[in-house]
């Protein structure tokens, strides 16, 4: 008889698999070299993932844990209840630094993976207005956005993100999130 799934196993190498993708892209990963790096072989990421395409679901489902955890902590910072632009420029200090720059890649590796193979990667294309909107709702200002701003706030975002990602324009790419910003926060005094 099989032995079941480890979940704390499991969990570990997803983790360190988001370590190893952040360093290393997922454009020409195959499980022999993850697995090696990882100290396990293919046929336990397979056991425990499914596939390639199971863990790079597993990856990005990681990075936006991790991600959600520094808003989380951010939120709880707070004294006083969150507001849309606060949210935005914290938003785009963390997501710009040169730190996040392997997530974002990362992110939008994943992306043109899933344009090419949508069956292969489920969610990845449809879910991030999801995790926007559960985003702004966790800030606390869910009544202040409907699903079409969420929806011009993430690629906004996205585009300006890929716009540094591609230039490495700082300073213009970041004049632009503040123009985003303030008229996002011109909205939300027009409707006070």
């Amino acid at each position: 008889m099989a032995r079941p799934p480890n979940p704390a196993l499991r969990a570990s190498l997803r983790d360190q698999a988001v370590d190893y993708v952040l360093s290393n892209g997922v454009g020409d990963l195959t499980l022999r070299p993850l697995a090696k790096a990882l100290r396990t072989n293919a046929r336990m990421l397979v056991y425990h993932f499914g596939s390639r395409e199971g863990l790079m679901r597993q990856i990005l489902a990681g990075l936006r844990e991790r991600g959600d955890a520094r808003i989380q902590a951010w939120l709880r910072s707070g004294k006083k209840p969150r507001t849309l632009p606060e949210f935005l420029h914290w938003y785009w200090k963390q997501m710009s630094a040169s730190r996040a720059r392997p997530a974002v890649r990362l992110i939008f590796e994943l992306y043109a993976l899933a344009l090419r193979n949508p069956r292969e990667y489920p969610g990845v294309l449809e879910d991030p207005l999801a995790h926007w909107q559960m985003l702004i709702e966790k800030a606390g200002i869910a009544s202040e956005v409907n699903a079409a701003e969420a929806t011009l706030l993430l690629a906004a975002t996205r585009g300006l993100l890929l716009d540094l990602c591609a230039t490495g324009d700082r300073a213009r790419v970041g004049r632009a999130m503040d123009v985003l910003t303030q008229m996002v926060e011109l909205r939300a005094r027009s409707t006070e």
